[in-house]
Parts: C-alpha cells; sequence; structure tokens
C-alpha cells in the first residue's frame, strides 16, 4: 500500500485515490468508513468496536508538489517538478491503518472491549484537515491518540512538540482589461507583488519577538491571459512560531500589508484562512507507555546494502558517509534533547483533546549535526525497504501500545491524570474561525499521474468594475 500512494503521489486535499485505497483496506476489515467529513472529499473517520475507552490514531497520505523523486542516491525526479515524498506521507497513513487493524485482530480474538478510531487527515504539509476536524468535534470524546511520523531515529516525542502554525490565502480582486491599455485595468497582480514587498519590509517587525519564528510564501494564481491585466490573483504565507501570540502577530502585520497594497491598487482583496496548528501538549505516561512497547517490538535493522545506498546518498552531498548511517537504536525520550526547531505539525491539534503520543521512526538516514538535507535526499528512501522497515515497526508498535490501553486501565487513568493536570489552565482556542469553510476550492495543484494541473479558485471577491 505504501508503494501505492507513492505511485499516486496525490497532493494536499486531492488524494483522491490514496484515500480510498485506505479506506477500502479499512472496509475489509470491518471498520465503519464515514468518507468526506470535514467537508473534505479526502477526510475520512473509521470506527471499530462500541464503548470507552476511545483509542485514536490518525493517517496522513498527501504528497508535496515539486518532491518527485526515484529511490537512486542522487537528484532524478520521477516526473520534474511532480508531488512526491519528504516525509514518507505514503508510509505514515499505511503504518496507522495497519497498527489499527492489528490492534482489531486483537480486540476480536481475546474480546476486549472499547473502540478504535482512525482519522484520515489529508494536506497534512499546510496543516489542514485536523484544525478543521478538531474545531468540528472529532476529537471530542477521545481517550488516548497514538501517532507516528517518519524520522531518522527511533523515539517518541517527550517536551519539546512542534510550534504553531498558520496558512493563510490574500486574494486580490482587480479590473481585467487588454494588455495595450493598462492604465484602463486594476492588476490584481500588482496587488499580491506589492503586498509581498511590504511584507518582506516587514519581517524585521515580524521575526524578532520569538524563538525561531518564520514566514514564506508562493503566489498561487498570477493571472490567467498574457495579453491581458489579471483581475485576480492569490498569494499563500506560512506563518511559524512556538507560541499562538507569535503566530496571530505575524497574521495581523500581514493583513495590514494586504490592506496597504489593496489601497494602493485601488482593488479589493479577500483573506481566507487555510490551515492552523496550536502548540502542543506534551503526556510523559502515554509516551512511556509507548516506548515500553517500542522496545517490545525492536528497533528496525538494515540490511548492507540499505546502509550502503545512504552512504552513497552521504557522498553525493559533499559529506563524509557513515559506517552505520542508519539508526538502529532507540532514543529513550527522557533523554532527547531539543530538535524540532523551527517547525510545526498538526499533531499538536489531537493533544489538546486527549493524552496523545507521538512515535518517530527511521526512515531515513543521519547527517552531521547542522548539515540541512535537502528535499530530494530524503525523499529518495521513500519507496525503498527503510521505509517499509520504518513502518512496520510503527505499526507494530501502534497495535502493541492500543492493547495495553485496552487491557490495563490503570495506564490510561495515569496518562488521563496527566492530561488533565497539563490542561487545568484551559484549552487554547482553535485558529480555524466557526465559519471558515475549508480551502478546497483555492489553487492547489492536482497531479494526474503525468502532470500537474491547477484549478482556478472561487474568489471569494466581487469583481471590480469602473465607475
Amino acid at each position: 500500500m505504501s508503494d501505492t500512494i507513492w505511485e499516486y503521489a496525490e497532493p494536499a486535499l486531492r488524494e483522491y485515490r490514496s484515500s480510498r485505497l485506505l479506506c477500502d483496506y479499512l472496509r475489509k476489515n470491518d471498520f465503519d468508513v464515514e468518507m468526506g467529513i470535514s467537508g473534505m472529499p479526502t477526510a475520512f473517520v473509521a470506527t471499530y468496536g462500541d464503548g470507552k475507552p476511545i483509542i485514536a490514531t490518525y493517517a496522513e497520505y498527501d504528497a508535496t508538489p515539486g518532491n518527485s523523486q526515484k529511490p537512486v542516491p542522487f537528484r532524478e525526479p520521477v516526473i520534474p517538478h511532480a508531488p512526491g515524498f519528504e516525509d514518507k506521507h505514503n508510509m505514515l497513513g499505511v503504518a496507522a491503518t495497519s497498527g489499527i487493524v492489528a490492534a482489531k485482530e486483537a480486540m476480536d480474538r481475546h474480546r476486549l472491549k472499547g473502540t478504535l478510531k482512525i482519522f484520515g487527515t489529508p494536506a497534512e504539509k499546510i496543516c489542514i484537515a485536523k484544525a478543521f476536524q478538531a474545531r468540528d468535534g472529532f476529537y471530542d470524546d477521545l481517550d488516548a491518540v497514538i501517532a507516528n511520523h517518519p524520522l531518522n531515529f527511533n523515539t517518541v516525542v517527550w517536551d519539546y512538540l512542534p510550534g504553531c502554525y498558520l496558512a493563510a490565502a490574500f486574494q486580490f480582486q482587480g479590473l481585467q482589461t487588454y494588455g495595450g491599455r493598462p492604465w484602463a485595468g486594476r492588476s490584481a497582480l500588482d496587488g499580491v507583488v506589492m503586498m509581498n514587498v511590504l511584507a518582506n519590509f516587514m519581517k524585521e517587525q515580524i521575526l524578532p519577538h520569538d524563538e525561531y519564528p518564520s514566514l514564506n510564501e508562493i503566489v498561487s494564481v498570477g493571472g490567467q491571459c498574457l495579453t491581458n491585466i489579471p483581475e485576480f490573483a492569490e498569494v499563500f504565507y506560512a506563518m511559524r512560531s512556538p507560541t499562538i501570540s507569535g503566530t496571530k502577530k505575524i497574521f495581523e502585520v500581514l493583513k495590514k500589508c494586504a490592506e496597504a497594497a489593496a489601497l494602493a491598487a485601488g482593488m479589493k482583496f479577500n483573506t481566507r484562512i487555510m490551515g492552523a496548528s496550536r502548540t502542543g501538549v506534551p503526556n510523559h505516561a502515554l509516551s512511556e507507555l509507548v516506548f515500553r512497547n517500542m522496545e517490545l517490538v525492536g528497533a528496525p535493522q538494515f540490511t548492507d546494502d540499505e546502509k550502503e545506498f545512504c552512504r552513497e546518498i552521504q557522498r553525493n552531498l559533499g559529506f563524509e558517509p557513515m559506517k552505520e548511517p542508519l539508526d538502529e537504536a532507540l532514543t529513550k525520550p527522557w533523554e532527547l534533547e531539543q530538535w524540532f526547531k523551527g517547525g510545526c505539525d498538526d499533531f499538536n491539534e489531537f493533544t489538546w483533546y486527549a493524552p496523545s503520543a507521538w512515535l518517530h521512526t527511521t526512515m531515513w538516514f543521519k547527517s552531521p549535526t547542522g548539515f540541512d538535507i535537502p528535499s530530494w535526499a530524503i525523499a529518495t528512501t521513500s519507496k525503498t525497504g527503510i521505509t517499509h522497515k520504518g513502518g512496520l515497526f510503527a505499526a507494530k508498535t501502534i497495535a502493541a501500545s492500543m492493547i495495553e490501553l485496552l487491557t490495563d486501565s490503570k495506564q490510561l487513568k495515569k496518562a488521563k491524570a496527566e492530561f488533565k493536570e497539563r490542561t487545568q489552565g484551559g484549552i487554547e482556542e482553535c485558529l480555524i474561525p466557526k465559519d471558515e469553510k475549508p480551502p478546497i476550492d483555492l489553487a492547489l495543484p492536482e497531479f494526474n499521474g503525468e502532470e500537474t494541473v491547477i484549478r482556478y479558485p472561487t474568489t471569494g471577491c466581487k469583481p471590480l468594475y469602473r465607475m
């Protein structure tokens, strides 16, 4: 299934075949499956059993545009600029799905009581699905969450969860006219360009307030007809910060930049919240339980050929190849130093509703401290035994941990007591407005197996007409 999803390589909110593959597998294994939840066609929830406790996990299966990469130790895309898998989402969802089906088999065999749930969460790379599902109440009744993510070592996250994230679309509506008389129109692209210029000038005001904040953007729509002044243009911004307050500050500055650009260009603009993630709540009790099961399963072990493959990648990246390029040990989570700096992940959404543990497992190679590996080099192991073994390890750990929670009420009570203590100050607000719809209508790319296709978006702006 992992290799099949790798072949599909469907990007955010367009994972039609990938989500259907997982849902079909769950249905064949007696799960009740509801697709299209929270207004996203490729999102789903699958349920088995009834009553308490309710133990959950989630699947991701979106590819990243531009990440296409063959399983070779040098840069060579399958199709240039097509989607691919840096974060091994081709395996992440398969591991979670396989793990929960294994737990279901054990429930049947030993007549265990409780409920298993798995959420299909598309568009993780833009942090979309989980925030909308959380806002809509899908996580309210959960008792525990056990999730997985690929990495280059094996552990469970302890204290250092990812930071906060917000993605927004700014849409500018101008007036289309023939390019030979541009003075008669209003170029929406001018609005986008001026906003980007203002945002770059304001980065000193945006970034220094917090440790490891970041801001980046892409122009999703710049026009359609070269001989006409574009009437619609759109830019996406991603904002990251360790805190919600820091992320909100970045967003407020961006909105002012959009307002100023629209005023100067004489046009209208509209803002859409695309995705978000809050900060996370650790749970040591559940992380300890998951790590015990990682020890029970045993860390993935790799062949000499797999290690040499990684050494060849290291050589091509320009650093000395390592004798042991792949991690075959377990890192105790309480000995884990801070490593997740400057990033975000919407796993955090679950942590505000139930005790949650996030296990990581080896699916790519080590690198020297301070060396930032390019995306292609990480993606190149996505369709190899390295990723397969990491996924199998994650699936077994998820299954064993779920069964322990179903059979040992003391462990679940311990985790829930810690959760209650950590959240006694209240739940951080969801960053998705109540009336916001998921951005399935925006100019997000699709991939049909041969080429990338962009849909023209629904603007949300009324056309601008000259008076």
